[in-house]
């Protein structure tokens, strides 16, 4: 058992800054309630992602940065509720890869 302690007590400051990066990461990308969100269909079917968006009340404002991306604004409730069951990731849509935040 001394053996695990010390190669745990070896890896734990790597472990803990790895859960902090992804903790980061996660809070970075998760979609507001409403305002600029990054839409990114999981497989094919852009234009019909981009249809039921714009029908749950999202606004497009443009390209995103990924192929068949798109960034849009509006309230998150209704856009996952339009789209369903349909592949896409729902994500915030950070001025730095996504444009300005003019919105």
């Amino acid at each position: 058992m001394d053996r695990f302690g010390a190669i745990l007590a070896r890896h734990a400051l790597t472990a803990q800054l790895a859960l902090v990066g992804l903790a980061l990461v996660c809070a970075a990308f998760w979609p507001p309630s409403q305002g600029r969100m990054l839409l990114v269909p999981i497989g094919p079917g852009a234009a019909h992602m981009l249809a039921r968006a714009v029908d749950g009340g999202a606004r497009l404002l443009g390209s995103g940065p990924f192929p068949g991306s798109v960034v849009v604004s509006g309230d998150h409730l209704a856009l996952s509720a339009a789209l369903g069951s349909e592949p896409v990731l729902i994500l915030a849509a950070p001025p730095a890869l996504c444009g300005s935040a003019a919105a």
